[in-house]
């Protein structure tokens, strides 16, 4: 059977198997088109016998010749452009691909996958037990307040650890938690020439924290800064008071410093917290 591109009408040759296998779509060799071969089959006229040449001889007959080369049988068809039958359209090529012998799709042998050899494991996985309890000491080490903190219980272990290796147990340090309740700053009754700060500190927090440290600025009528003093929790503590128990939970701390103000004419003062 004959067939012919509907796009640059080119003819081709077709069997019946490699229509009925995609139910006649074709693929055109030469501008690639896909159209249905049964919708434009032509009528195949049989090729002219070639004259005898003498009576001895007999020249091939043109019927088995162009059985067997497709090739010039299309050109006697379509002188203009004819596609050897190795040019079929893709789609019914497919199917002939597994033929034995077709070859069209043959890029070789394709070489048999070697085994790889076994994935040794062990290593990374005694690496990783060796390097865990280091990383649990190093996190112990670094959050051993908030440790000793959310679990009260392992205090004492921690602070022997502590004692033992040279490191401080802090207490918490949350100064969004600590705030002042009031403060007033007044020369004293008994020598003008000193200034008595009197200051709450509340610890809002529901575990004990840390004394903060406190900065007192003097300033003058213009609220610009005169002078300038940080205040260690020993220093409004006193030395009776343990500054290191910390401000207990929900609790308040009243505090008392005499200031030698007499070089200074100060009007107005700051008060803040921090922790360094």
């Amino acid at each position: 059977m004959i067939t012919y591109c509907p796009s640059c009408h080119t003819h081709f040759r077709v069997h019946s198997e490699q229509l009925a296998a995609r139910a006649g779509q074709v693929c055109c060799g030469k501008c690639s088109r896909i159209f249905n071969a049964l919708e434009h089959l032509i009528e195949e006229i049989a090729p002219a016998h070639a004259p005898r040449s003498t009576p001895g001889f007999e020249a091939p007959r043109a019927d088995a010749a162009a059985a067997d080369r497709v090739p010039e049988t299309i050109e006697a068809e379509t002188p203009a452009a004819a596609m050897p039958e190795s040019a079929l359209p893709r789609p019914a090529m497919v199917e002939t691909e597994a033929v034995p012998g077709a070859g069209v799709f043959d890029f070789g042998p394709v070489a048999a996958e070697q085994p790889s050899g076994p994935v040794r494991r062990w290593p990374w996985v005694l690496g990783t037990l060796l390097l865990l309890p280091t990383l649990l000491a190093q996190a112990a080490y670094h959050y051993r307040s908030t440790i000793a903190l959310l679990f009260p219980e392992t205090k004492p272990y921690v602070a022997a650890l502590c004692a033992r290796f040279g490191c401080e147990l802090q207490l918490p340090r949350r100064i969004e938690m600590i705030s002042i309740e009031a403060s007033d700053l007044q020369a004293d009754t008994t020598n003008p020439n000193v200034m008595v700060l009197s200051a709450t500190i509340k610890n809002r927090a529901i575990f004990t924290q840390q004394h903060p440290l406190l900065e007192l600025t003097l300033t003058d009528s213009q609220d610009q800064p005169l002078v300038r003093r940080v205040l260690a929790p020993q220093d409004y503590l006193g030395k009776a008071v343990n500054a290191q128990a910390g401000i207990a939970a929900t609790s308040e701390v009243a505090i008392k410093v005499f200031i030698e103000g007499s070089q200074v004419k100060a009007t107005g003062y700051r008060l803040y917290l921090f922790y360094p």
